[in-house]
């Protein structure tokens, strides 16, 4: 019966219903198949899922980011990257990595980071000589690091629904964050030391005045994650608050300092910034109704009954659970993923003894995995879409990526400190 759900969303997915009405439809079906409960209560579940206080503070994220992208200082941003490690072999391809990392500081969306850095990125690597599979599949899994550095949309909607401590996820998104874009930055001069790439490596480009420049021009866009982070860190702020400071500084940076956007452009910033929010908020819903009626079907009890029955401990659970992710991530979207498995998982995880910190970095490192895992991985269909390379050529080449997290992943696992040190210290407990 568990499946039942599952089965209806596969095929609405496969006629090509977008995701959040997808889940909605099919756990209204379940509902009237099985005859389980009155559908009378769905409203009710469908206005409570996107009712938290917490949850307002995506809206204005994505407005802060949607200002910072119009005004076009996604450039400033990828120049101050190539500054940074152009002397490496395979610059520009480490570039992009160091591009990808500082934008996910300035926005919580994997999609829009990727999408942000792909087509200038992508037409720059194969200029120097990159497959355009390889670059193309390089900005997608790097684009994917957006949800796990702070402000992350995913990390908000976790906190929201296990009522844990905003800051804390954030803080501890940090260091992951940071091993990760290393990781993909090392993979990246291995190979161009392997493969021979060349280095982006002019003076105009890497000298110590070009640098200074480059960080100058690139100093207030660099300050919103430091600020998003001090106010969590000072405790004076709620994450509705910080969200909302940040939409106002990114509007005065891009229309006062940088004058990169005019009034004018406000109104079409600000539709997107709805599109994207009633996307987000009609998913969340949609998956929490799904979670009631895995519930409903008994799912967290059964659950738990087979982690009694097979005597599974923490890191054993943590492994199980990824492995249901990743195939569950092979057809699902990342939000969908998000909600629908966090109200049945994590209630477990705690009755085992994890932190709900941790189990959260554990779960953003599996959505990370999902969004660049075929078939359906979203960034690199976005990355397919911005830069005209074939969706096959980025299959082939994704699998070293996939490789990576999934290492990045274990260690995750296993070493708890690497996502609880930074909260711990800055935002104890309590």
């Amino acid at each position: 019966m568990i499946a039942l759900p599952f089965l209806f969303l596969l095929f609405l997915i496969v006629i090509g219903m977008p995701i959040g009405f997808a889940l909605i439809v099919a756990s209204v079906a379940t509902l009237y198949w099985l005859g389980l409960a009155p559908i009378t209560f769905i409203p009710d579940v469908l206005m409570g899922s996107v009712q938290s206080f917490t949850l307002l503070a995506i809206p204005f994220f994505l407005l802060a980011a949607e200002l910072l992208s119009a005004g076009g200082l996604i450039d400033r941003i990828f120049d101050l990257a190539r500054a940074i490690v152009g002397k490496l072999r395979g610059g520009m391809g480490g570039a992009c990595v160091i591009a990808t990392g500082i934008f996910a500081g300035v926005q919580g969306s994997s999609a829009a980071d990727a999408a942000a850095i792909g087509k200038i990125g992508t037409a720059g690597m194969v200029r120097e000589g990159y497959r355009p599979g390889f670059a193309a599949a390089l900005i997608a899994a790097s684009g994917a690091t957006a949800i796990l550095i702070p402000p992350s949309i995913a990390m908000l909607i976790y906190a929201s629904m296990v009522n844990v401590s905003v800051g804390r996820m954030f803080f501890a998104g940090v260091l992951p964050g940071v091993v990760n874009v290393l990781a993909f930055l090392v993979f990246v001069a291995w190979r161009g030391h392997k493969y021979g790439w060349k280095r982006d490596d002019t003076g105009t480009i890497t000298s110590w005045p070009a640098r200074i420049a480059a960080l100058r021009r690139a100093f207030w866009v660099l300050m919103l994650p430091v600020f998003v982070l001090y106010g969590f860190y000072s405790g004076n702020l709620t994450a509705t608050e910080i969200s909302t400071a940040c939409a106002i500084y990114s509007a005065v940076v891009a229309l006062f300092f940088y004058r990169s956007i005019r009034a004018v452009d406000l109104w079409p910033v600000m539709m997107q910034t709805a599109r994207t929010t009633i996307n987000i908020f009609t998913i969340i819903a949609g998956a929490v109704l799904l979670s009631k009626v895995l519930t409903f079907l008994n799912a967290p009890q059964l659950i738990f009954g087979v982690i009694e029955r097979f005597h599974l401990g923490p890191y054993e659970f943590l492994i199980v659970v990824s492995g249901i992710m990743f195939i569950l991530g092979m057809f699902m979207e990342a939000v969908a993923l998000n909600v629908m498995t966090t109200p049945i998982l994590a209630p477990i995880a705690m009755k085992l003894g994890i932190d709900p910190v941790h189990y959260g970095i554990v779960l953003i490192f599996n959505i990370e995995i999902a969004l660049i895992t075929p078939p359906v991985g979203l960034n690199l269909f976005v990355l397919a879409g911005a830069t005209k390379v074939p969706l096959g050529a980025i299959y082939r080449e994704v699998l070293p990526f996939v490789l990576i997290l999934i290492a990045l992943l274990l260690v995750t696992i296993f070493v708890p400190q690497l996502s609880l040190w930074l909260p711990d210290r800055l935002l104890p407990p309590g």
